[in-house]
């Protein structure tokens, strides 16, 4: 599966926007977090791809929420 970035794109059947579902999955040691596009006109599904990869055992990333 290639690596995407979660961003809104337009559906190739109707136009309309369509924004990612993120998907959270653990296979083995591993977490896997994917985004899905599916058109919300038909529902047909677009694409997926992989956001990340990490170690289950890993700390997630520090988020900075200092605000200057």
């Amino acid at each position: 599966m290639n690596f995407v970035e979660p961003k809104n794109i337009a559906s190739p059947i109707t136009g309309s926007l369509i924004r990612p579902r993120i998907i959270t999955t653990t296979r083995g040691d591993k977490i896997y977090e994917e985004a899905h596009w599916y058109c919300p006109d038909s529902g047909q599904f677009i694409m997926k791809g992989v956001i990340s990869i990490r170690d289950k055992n890993a700390q997630p990333p520090a988020q900075n929420n200092n605000v200057d």
